[in-house]
């Protein structure tokens, strides 16, 4: 099948890893590079669930540093890799492309896509749309438009508002002041503090980076092991309404 994914999330991006040796996939993406800047605590409890993904120099640019949660690492850098393999087993990735529309031919879901840099077609057809793209306000408001008969989209759950900041380990008090949801320490010498509230602290120097990002309420759903088993699931409810695995 001719799958489209709409997103280049994490849950976009695992799941064109785990349709791509069966199918023709293509993830559009509205930023130039997927995962930057990185809208998301860097935070798995099982570091081994990359194993299937990545190869011991890719995960050495993760820095992961094991905490109380399970492992602190670089979020970004983990969308990168995985973004490489994605292309590397053969998805098509599209940045910097605007979906404009959709429209149905037959059993056919056609997208007409905005022009960009590159050179490529402007206008795609899928046998399936799924659509993963997230609240994450992209610059200038830019977001894909579609018919939403036309797409199915990613159960992503109930979200609220979450404070991250980015400091160096010189600078972490002990206590943290507020009590973090999570402290995500990684062996770069930077800690991320991650708030599930509108209370959060702030120290004297400031921080390095500082995120405010819609998650799931609890922390052990915004792991990468949660995300990942989410995925699985949603894969089984494809191949439940539809064999495309």
């Amino acid at each position: 099948m001719n799958i489209g994914i709409v997103g280049g999330s994490l849950e976009g991006i695992l799941l064109s890893l785990q349709l791509a040796p069966h199918h023709d996939v293509t993830v559009f993406e509205l930023d130039a590079e997927i995962g930057t800047p990185a809208w998301h605590p860097g935070y798995i409890v099982n570091p081994g669930l990359l194993d299937d993904f990545l190869t011991n120099e890719q995960r050495s640019f993760l820095l992961l540093k094991q905490c109380a949660d399970g492992w602190g690492m670089r979020w970004e850098w983990l969308m990168k890799h995985l973004t490489i393999v994605a292309a590397q087993r053969g998805v098509s990735l599209r940045t910097r492309t605007r979906i404009l529309q959709s429209s149905r031919d037959g059993e056919y879901i056609v997208v007409e896509t905005s022009s960009n840099e590159t050179s490529q077609p402007s206008i795609f057809s899928f046998d399936r749309l799924i659509n993963t793209q997230t609240a994450h306000q992209k610059p200038g408001g830019l977001h894909h438009s579609m018919n939403p008969e036309h797409t199915t989209d990613y159960p992503f759950e109930d979200s609220i508002t979450w404070f991250g900041g980015i400091l160096s380990h010189q600078h972490l008090p002990s206590p943290v002041p507020l009590s973090p949801e999570l402290i995500l320490p990684r062996s770069d010498n930077l800690t991320e503090l991650w708030w599930n509230s509108e209370e959060y602290w702030t120290p004297e120097e400031g921080y390095i980076e500082e995120i405010r990002i819609s998650l799931p309420k609890d922390k052990s759903n915004v792991s990468f092991d949660a995300m990942y088993q989410k995925t699985a699931e949603f894969l089984h409810y494809l191949t439940e309404i539809e064999e495309i695995v």
